[in-house]
Formats: structure tokens, sequence, C-alpha cells
């Protein structure tokens, strides 16, 4: 048995154990009854029964390669442009910056002038003679040169190698024109993310890391079509390098309160479909893809109860009271300890746990009332 299919029959269990536990109070009179006095059924959403509502902590992601290359520019250089932006296609070879050339063009003209006056120096100094001082003048001129030469060769290169070239096939993941941060720290000018192999970056608030832990088994959703998934494993938490932005975690039930997070990153057993620089939603698995993959609906064994015909009915909400309904099911799923529904029930339905003391047209609550309004479950 898989460790998802243990995880959400888990969850079914507790659910069940709860019903079970509510309707034993009741009957102890430990809970009051509601709605003016008599026995009351306490029902639950099959939607909630099956783990088709199960909320589970959503982040913000988006698809990167496995390999990135940073572009950094020379310190001592100045970048005249830059090509691309963010988010840009590039092929090897696709010009990404340029540096401003107009220094070492200077250079290169003064050194030239530098060099025509040593030789004509040296032309001068062979003209008066060949002793042993104008030999040294004449050798330390020559060397100066030799020196200016090396120069110039170093500024030629520079402009010949002013534009710098994507190295792979990739998309421009960030774009930093001045090649540094507010503090003056450098950073990559162009950051390339290669295509091919991909991954999904993530990022977990400082409250939240802890939910997270590397091999833990994640969904990657679409946020165009939440029905397209992906299934994958964290493979490794970075609480190295650390961010203020607070702003990369889907936050569905809080205020959105920025804080300190830290970069996740997710292995994928399949990238088919997945596309670089993609935004997506990551969710740690608790068997909800399995729920959601199940063709039909699917519900615990228990709920379903047959006559002695052998015909199937459950115990449903109807108007405010307590319906015995007929259903017809069809195989049933031993590892999960479930049940397929062909007709007769929807997941918006609620139903009872049985219990020998129901009746037809006994008043209806949800069980969740039984245990007291503002109950939070922390996850």
């Amino acid at each position: 048995m898989t460790k998802r299919k243990k995880i959400i029959i888990g969850i079914v269990a507790a659910v069940v154990l709860i019903a079970a536990l509510i309707l034993f109070f009741i009957y102890k009179g430990l809970v009051p009854s509601i709605g003016g006095g008599g026995e009351v059924a306490y029902v639950q959403q099959v939607s909630t029964i099956t783990g088709y509502d199960l909320t589970v902590d959503r982040y913000a992601g988006v698809v990167e390669s496995q390999t990135a290359i940073n572009y950094k520019k020379d310190a001592d250089r100045t970048i005249e442009e830059v090509y691309v932006k963010e988010g840009d296609t590039v092929s090897k070879g696709t010009a990404l910056f340029k540096y401003d050339v107009r220094s070492s063009e200077n250079n290169i003209a003064s050194i030239n002038l530098d060099i025509e006056g040593l030789t004509n120096e040296i032309n001068y100094l062979k003209s008066q003679g060949n002793s042993t001082e104008i030999t040294l003048q004449i050798s330390e001129r020559e060397l100066e040169i030799k020196q200016k030469q090396a120069d110039l060769k170093r500024y030629k290169q520079e402009i010949e190698q002013a534009e710098v070239h994507s190295e792979i096939t990739g998309v421009v993941k960030a774009v930093n024109e001045r090649g540094e941060d507010g503090n003056g720290n450098d950073q990559p000018v162009v950051v390339i993310s290669e295509t091919g192999e991909f991954r999904v970056k993530g990022k977990v608030s400082e409250q939240s890391i802890s939910t997270l832990s590397n091999g833990l088994s994640v969904i990657v959703r679409s946020r165009v079509n939440e029905n397209e998934t992906w299934k994958g494993s964290i493979s490794k938490i970075d609480t190295e390098n650390t961010s203020n932005d607070g702003g990369n975690e889907y936050d569905f039930y809080g205020g959105g309160e920025r804080s300190t997070s830290y970069p996740f990153y997710i292995t994928l057993e399949s990238t088919v479909g997945l596309m670089l620089g993609q935004h997506v939603f990551i969710e740690p698995d608790y068997g909800q893809s399995d729920a959601e993959s199940k063709d039909g609906l699917w519900i615990d064994q228990s709920f379903v109860v047959f006559d002695d015909e052998g015909k199937a009915y459950v115990w449903a909400e109807r108007n405010g009271k307590l319906d015995k309904r007929p259903i017809e099911v069809g195989q049933t799923d031993e590892t999960d300890f479930t049940i397929k529904i062909e007709s007769g029930l929807t997941k918006e339905d609620y139903i009872a746990w049985p219990d020998e003391t129901l009746r037809e047209g006994m008043k209806t609550a949800d069980v969740m009332e039984g245990v007291g309004e503002g109950t939070e479950i922390e996850e």
C-alpha cells in the first residue's frame, strides 16, 4: 500500500471516528440536541468524507531549468547595452549584452602614439653610436614597447569581444543592467536557464518551513487548469539562502504578511506539458490526487448499508430530515476500504454514519456542529 493511500485511509478513518464519537455523545446526552428538542441525526458532506475537499497548504512556484548560467560583467568595464529582457528565449550564440568600448579605443590610440614615440627615440639613439649606455637605453625602450604592445593586444581583444553571447539555448531568467545590487555587491547581468530537463522552484515562509521536508511527495498544479497536475518530490530546501519578499507563498487563508522565505526545489516524475518559466502551484500530496484520479464517486464502505434483499442504501439528509435513500453501488477497493457509487448520491449530499437508532424523518444537523463552532484543526 502506498504512503499516500495510507494517509487518505487515515483521514477517512478519522472522519468516521469523529462521527461515531459525536453520535455516542449525543445519545448519552452529552451533546444537546438542535432545533427545539428531539433526537437529531448528525450528517456530514460526502465531499468531506471522501477527501475531495481536503484542505492543504499551497505555494507558488516556477518551472526552471536544472542548469542555469550567470553572466557577470568584468569589474573594470562598463555595459553599453543589454539586448535581452526577462522571459526572452535565446539560442546558443545569441548576443546578450555589449560593453562600452570607447575607453578601449582611446587607450589604443594613446598606446599607438606612445609606441611611435618610443620607436623614434630608439632610432635616434642608434644614430648616436653603440656605447654601453646607449645600448642600455635602447633595451629599456624596446622592453617598454613590448609592454605597450601587450596592452594594445588586450584592448583590441576587449573591442573584438565587446558582445557577450549565450553559451546555451534557454530562457532569460533575470536581467540586471547594472550588474550589482543596491549595496554594490556583484550580481549577474543576465541569467539563462537551459532548455531541457525541468525542475520547479518554490518558496516557503519561515512559519511554514517545518511542514516541508526533503523527499516529501508533492503535486505541481497548473495555474490555468487545476486538473492538470504533475507529481514529484522535494529534492532540496535551501535554508542558507533567504529573501524578505514574502511574496511567493500562495496564501489562501491569511493576510499575506511579509516574512523571510526559503527556496525549495521539486524533482518531477515527468515534465511533459510543462514550459520553462511557467508559473504553477505546489501542494503536499496527502492523497488528494488519488481521490481526484479515481473515476466516479467512492466513499467509505462503512456508510453503505445493505438490506435483507441485498439492496444498498445510505442515510441521507433531505430538506432537514433523515431519508433512507436507495443507491446503486459498483466495485469495491479493499486497499482503502471504499466502494464506488454508481447512482443515487453526489459529493454535495450529506449522509449519516449508520446507527441502529436512526430512523426516517429524524431532524438532521451538520456533524461538525456537534464539535462546536470556532474549532480550528491546525495542520
